[in-house]
């Protein structure tokens, strides 16, 4: 292995925690914002992932569960990706579509958060 292919994988990895790190930074500062009291933990392999106090609040727990895929593959959308890092930051931004699906623990959280608020609407029609 070249000096150069060990550099150009290093800063591969490295993109790949500035993007990971992005992504729950934006979890923490919308639980922040919700004042849900936020806290880094590390899960599997070291993976930084945000953990707050839920207050059953469906519509902002959907809120902060989706923020983060949703801005960061909108900005995926945006960026151009001419070559280089750029490539890779790019994909990376797009791969967060995959956390809208209940595959992943944001996925799920968005998920459960619409089941609940359809099942609400549902009781309050079924009242009226």
């Amino acid at each position: 292995m070249t000096a150069e292919t060990l550099l150009l994988l290093i800063s591969y990895v490295l993109l790949i925690g500035i993007v990971v790190t992005i992504h729950e930074g934006i979890h923490w500062c919308f639980a922040l914002l919700f004042r849900r009291q936020p806290r880094l933990t590390f899960d599997r392999f070291l993976t930084p992932t945000v953990r707050y106090h839920n207050t059953h609040r469906d519509w902002q727990n959907l809120i902060i569960s989706g923020s983060a895929p949703l801005l960061l593959f909108s900005f995926g959308i945006w960026v151009e990706g001419d070559g280089g890092a750029w490539v890779v930051v790019k994909i990376l931004c797009l791969a967060n579509v995959f956390n809208f699906f209940p595959i992943t623990t944001d996925g799920q959280m968005i998920f459960l958060s619409l089941v609940k608020i359809i099942q609400k609407q549902k009781r309050v029609k079924q009242r009226s």
